[in-house]
């Protein structure tokens, strides 16, 4: 793809009644790349009438020539207030759930009178790495259509073990096996509506022989292993997603904590699994003093950042994601910065865009355990490069990003439906050109509510 450095000269036939203008072009003699080339070319193209004072993008190919952005003002007065007036509904964070309570925790998970009354969920170790059990209609093909939870009594779990003794042989907090991961760990995932919910994470365990047993006790529906991340959007009940996601980021913590940092022997879990410590420490005979372990938190930020006039926002994209899907910008925080400023940071190093200091908003916060994140999601414009109703140029860092543009508002509003978080998601021909996160995405929350005007 190619950018101007400078505008375009832009003169059109202007028509207050259609949104279509016609449009005579004006190159001039020094047209400048931004980083690469592809089949299409994008400008960025400068208004001249005195009443319309947007930036537009248009898409050059050898045959025709494509509104991707629609004409409306770009004018700093506006204040970014769109025409669009319709009224947002507020979406929930997906993977949270307001009644999950992580604060009645269970004391002794090795009493069988503790987990007979429980639900439990199958967390197994795959090719791919952390796997989950889930439920959907359909063959065993790739393509996940609705994905239904499955949540085992403690009578199934044992099934699927071969006996409740197996399922209380991996709590032992202090043997070596359990410490390894090499038997079933039963990892607490909190208390809903009066029901404690559990994990077992099976690291050892032929998947066809637990697909074969949850399979003789579901005949309506198909069980199916899979990584959250590729069905976590497909689940109806944002509270059952908050429970997978929970198991999802604790099995995580535990598989990457089997060794004590201190001296190097195995780790044992603790507290119903929501920490771990060193099998050889000093509390239980042992000789090591290192601290207990609990999860760490990868905090992140991730913005949706907009254009000096509010009517254009920044979206990119990544090589490894399916064809056509755009999000907000997000990285990573750093070691002596606030996440504000990991906001300012990290638009600048993947986009060349500078964000006013002051326009940055925090808007809401989402876990995403995968493994271990949590995105705090913000608002903020980006500075004006010299005239206001000229968009900022983008640079991208092509070590992180395939592509990064400006987007006009109501190009996105047309395309909020659709779009998921799986990598192997299968866009539409309509969303091969663009479309957005699913769901379960923070970013499709930041981009729906400015899309529609909030």
């Amino acid at each position: 793809m190619q950018v101007l450095r400078r505008p375009i000269l832009l003169t059109a036939a202007i028509s207050s009644k259609t949104a279509h203008s016609a449009l005579i072009l004006s190159f001039p003699t020094a047209i400048a790349p931004r980083v690469h080339t592809t089949t299409k070319t994008s400008y960025l193209l400068r208004h001249p009438h005195p009443s319309i004072h947007g930036t537009h993008k248009l898409m050059f190919s050898s045959d025709k020539i494509t509104h991707r952005m629609s004409s409306i003002s770009c004018n700093a007065s506006s204040g970014g207030d769109s025409e669009c007036n319709q009224d947002v509904i507020d979406i929930p964070a997906w993977y949270t759930d307001d009644n999950l309570s992580r604060s009645d925790m269970p004391t002794n998970i090795k009493d069988k009178e503790v987990l007979k009354d429980s639900q439990f969920v199958i967390v197994q170790e795959g090719i791919k790495g952390t796997n989950h059990w889930f439920l959907h209609d359909g063959d065993d093909s790739e393509e996940i259509g609705e994905a239904k939870p499955m949540f085992l009594s403690y009578d199934e779990v044992a099934s699927v073990l071969g006996g409740d003794d197996q399922l209380v042989s991996g709590n032992d907090p202090t043997g070596s096996s359990s410490s390894t991961l090499n038997q079933s760990l039963i990892i607490w995932i909190g208390k809903r509506k009066d029901i404690n919910y559990f994990s077992i994470y099976l690291s050892d365990r032929d998947e066809a022989t637990v697909g074969s047993s949850l399979q003789e006790m579901n005949q309506t529906a198909m069980p199916k292993l899979a990584q959250l991340r590729e069905f976590g959007d497909r689940i109806l009940s944002q509270s059952d997603a908050a429970l997978y996601a929970t198991a999802n980021g604790l099995v995580e913590f535990h598989k990457s904590h089997k060794f004590c940092s201190y001296c190097g022997s195995p780790t044992a879990s603790r507290k119903a699994g929501a920490s771990r410590i060193c099998s050889d420490h000093k509390t239980d005979g042992g000789s090591c003093r290192s601290p207990s372990i609990y999860p760490r938190i990868d905090v992140a930020s991730i913005m949706l950042v907009t254009s000096p006039c509010g009517n254009y926002a920044l979206l990119g994209r990544k090589s490894m994601w399916p064809k056509g899907r755009y999000s907000t910008l997000a990285g990573f925080m750093e070691v002596g910065e606030t996440i504000e400023q990991c906001c300012i940071r990290e638009t600048f190093e993947e986009s060349g865009i500078e964000i006013e200091k002051s326009s940055v908003e925090f808007v809401r916060s989402q876990p995403w355990p995968f493994p271990r994140s949590l995105m705090a999601g913000f608002r903020a414009r980006a500075k004006a490069a010299g005239e206001i109703n000229i968009l900022p140029q983008i640079t991208i860092d092509e070590k992180e990003m395939e592509d990064v543009q400006w987007f006009h508002r109501d190009f996105v509003a047309a395309r909020l439906d659709g779009g998921s978080t799986s990598l192997m998601y299968r866009p539409t021909e309509e969303e091969q050109e663009f479309h957005i996160p699913g769901k379960a995405s923070l970013a499709k929350q930041l981009i729906t509510q400015w899309a529609l005007g909030k």
